[in-house]
This record gives C-alpha cells, sequence and structure tokens, in this order.
C-alpha cells in the first residue's frame, strides 16, 4: 500500500509541481496512510509540502523495477527472479555503461507503473503515449531514429498476421516494429 501512496505522490509532483496534504488524501488516500508513510520514513512534510526521501525513492525504485521486470518482460512468470543489476544486463540486454540512465528514466516516470503495458498490448486503432524504453544503447538508439521515444504520441494501425511486425503512425509517419522490440516499449493508452 506505501507503493500505491508513493506512486500516487510522484504523479501528483509530476502534476502540480508541489505536492500538499490535501492533494493526496483528494487522491483516495487516508490521512492514516499519508502519517504512516512519513512515520516510515517515504515522504517528509516541510512548511505544508510533501517530498520523497531517499529512502521513498528507494523504495519506490524497487517497487517500478519489480512490476516491469515481473509483469511486463516475464508476464508473471513465477520462476523469473529480479535479483541484481547483472540480470538486467546478463538477461535483458542493457548496456553496462547504460544501467544508471535505465534506472533515472525509471525514477522520472511521470505515471503510476501499473498505468503501463507494451506496445504489443495495445489494441488495433487505439493510441497510446511511449513512457519507457526497456533496452540497451542499441535498442533505445533504433526506436529514436524511427521517432519513437518518451512523450511520443503513437497510434498502433495493424498487426501483420502470422507474429509478423506491428505497423504503427508515429509523428505522422507510419512504421513498422517488430514484437519483440514493441513488447519492450511501455506505453500509456490515451
Amino acid at each position: 500500500m506505501l507503493e500505491e501512496l508513493l506512486e500516487a505522490f510522484c504523479k501528483l509532483k509530476s502534476k502540480l509541481g508541489t505536492v500538499t496534504r490535501e492533494d493526496v488524501t483528494k487522491s483516495g488516500f487516508h490521512e492514516k496512510e499519508l502519517d504512516s508513510a512519513i512515520a516510515n520514513g517515504l515522504l517528509q512534510e516541510e512548511g505544508g509540502q510533501l517530498k520523497i526521501t531517499d529512502r521513498g525513492e528507494s523504495l519506490l525504485l524497487n517497487h517500478r523495477e519489480r512490476f516491469i521486470h515481473d509483469s511486463i518482460i516475464h508476464r508473471g512468470d513465477a520462476s523469473a527472479r529480479l535479483n541484481s543489476v547483472d540480470h538486467w544486463i546478463s538477461c535483458h540486454k542493457i548496456d553496462r555503461s547504460c544501467i544508471d540512465d535505465f534506472y533515472s528514466r525509471l525514477k522520472a516516470v511521470p505515471y503510476h507503473i501499473e498505468e503501463l503495458v507494451p506496445l504489443l498490448e495495445l489494441p488495433e486503432g487505439r493510441e497510446a503515449e511511449v513512457v519507457f524504453l526497456v533496452g540497451g544503447r542499441g535498442l533505445i538508439s533504433r526506436l529514436c531514429s524511427l521517432g519513437i521515444t518518451p512523450g511520443t504520441v503513437v497510434k498502433l494501425l495493424r498487426r501483420a498476421p502470422m507474429g509478423g511486425p506491428l505497423e504503427l503512425s508515429v509523428r505522422s509517419t507510419k512504421v513498422a516494429i517488430g514484437r519483440g522490440v514493441a513488447s519492450k516499449v511501455l506505453v500509456k493508452p490515451i
């Protein structure tokens, strides 16, 4: 539950700039839950404004990392366990030189992490905002060259049959990407 409160806090911070106790309670949390987050050192209150602590950021980042890894990358496979940076590097091909950037981008996601889905799962005809790219330097560079960058709105036009590529509308251009690549593009449906 504390992770959910921290996710809500980050979404409010992204939207409002500064977050107050009242903002958090208006978003559906009780004073008791907020007091618990403060007592556990996850949030602090200064001059009527709430701020996330280093401990809160660490818990939030761990929650986001687990969600992306377990629910999206491994699709709920209980045998796939995330246990280190080395796992991201060896199993998911994130370059060692990019791992800090990966965590920085993960920390900066402006939505509840649970609102994101892989582009692969977006229904045909739907639009979505690209929020996070899971991959190393080569994959991210390739996606960026196609115009698929965080903040960009994409529309899934169609899926080719028999496991073929997805056709997307990106910045008034049609592009095709493979399903494996599409599974590494996390979007928020619009």
